[in-house]
């Protein structure tokens, strides 16, 4: 151990520590900008002097000095239209979110199979690669939704992509690198294939799950088009 820890090895690591705190932090400056903005006054933002520090604004003085203001906050708040979208928007992550999750798992893992064990194996998989490659049109999406009756409503945020072709591909290339013996041995000892999905490849599949969840997440969460398009109510928009 002591011969692993040399001075030179020491150092390096110290090198290598350091130089990816600054890069953390560098990357984050434009974060702490935004947010010092919002915490701002309207003059000083609008003359660009805020930098990493929110400023406030003395109209008496009219001296700017470092100080919150949430008097954009409060505006935001005091908007209905706001809380509405913001509302539908978290419910359209609390109800796609599971559901992608769901249906992008029990897709991965047959996909996952050779074709001596899933009959058809490779022509269900392009199948669904052939969605990414060629879309329908907006048109076509639209008159879908419309006649199925998902128009104005929730589900048309989430149904049409309920199944996200991409996070199928990373999960199913994902299950196909967990190692063949652990399902040999599950089905000597009885374990059907939702047992092993479930208790077995899951649980394997923590990385590649968590990546989908923020994938899933974040694309919920910035989707704004389908929403601006499907919903006719203004109660129903979503945050843009």
């Amino acid at each position: 151990m002591k011969e692993y820890y040399t001075p030179h090895r020491i150092v390096f690591l110290i090198f290598l520590t350091l130089f990816f705190i600054i890069i953390c932090l560098i990357a984050l400056i434009p974060f702490i900008h935004v947010l010092a903005l919002s915490f701002s006054h309207k003059i000083p933002a609008t003359q660009g002097k805020v930098a990493l520090l929110p400023l406030d604004f003395d109209a008496e003085t009219t001296k700017i000095f470092i100080g919150f203001n949430l008097k954009s906050y409060e505006f935001v708040l005091s908007k209905q239209e706001f809380i509405n979208s913001l509302k539908i928007s978290v419910i359209r992550i609390l109800l796609g979110v599971p559901i992608n999750m769901l249906l992008t798992i029990i897709t991965a893992y047959p996909l996952s199979k050779r074709n001596t064990e899933l009959i058809g194996r490779t022509l269900y998989a392009w199948f669904f690669m052939i969605t990414i490659l060629v879309s329908g049109g907006l048109i076509p999406w639209y008159m879908v939704i419309t006649k199925t009756g998902l128009l104005n409503t929730i589900w048309a945020l989430i149904i049409p992509g309920a199944v996200p072709v991409f996070n199928v591909v990373l999960l199913l290339n994902f299950f196909r690198g967990i190692p063949k013996s652990l399902e040999e041995s599950a089905f000597i000892d009885g374990a059907g294939h939702w047992r092993i999905l479930w208790q077995i490849y899951v649980p394997l599949a923590t990385p590649a799950l968590a990546t989908i969840l923020l994938f899933s997440i974040v694309g919920h969460w910035n989707a704004w088009f389908d929403g601006l398009i499907l919903m006719q109510s203004p109660t129903m928009f979503v945050v843009k």
